[in-house]
């Protein structure tokens, strides 16, 4: 199955690739600001995307209707959250610390 993954140019973990796991095992590193096709097996359930401890919930694969996924940080939409919630959001949120689009 083949899946475009696109990741924005947020200025949140400009320096750091996010991972992107189909099943548990390791697919590819996602860049900032990168767009890219990727092939996973056809029999994947679910993607999941991860940043050291802290990750996306997953997400399956039979909802993708038309191929693309974008991956981005949850919260680096609102400077509020940004300057005041971002040690809640990398500890007791840790699982919604990335947001898979789809």
């Amino acid at each position: 199955m083949k899946l475009w993954i696109y990741r924005p140019a947020q200025l949140l973990d400009a320096a750091r690739d996010y991972k992107l796991y189909a099943d548990g095992k390791f697919v590819t590193y996602v860049k900032r600001g990168q767009r890219f096709c990727v092939e996973v097996p056809d029999d994947t359930q679910t993607l999941q995307a991860k940043l050291s401890w802290c990750s996306s919930q997953p997400i399956h694969t039979n909802d993708i209707s038309h191929g693309a996924v974008t991956i981005k940080n949850a919260f680096s939409h609102n400077p509020f959250l940004v300057f005041f919630c971002s040690t809640l959001f990398s500890t007791f949120g840790r699982k919604h610390y990335l947001k898979l689009i789809i």
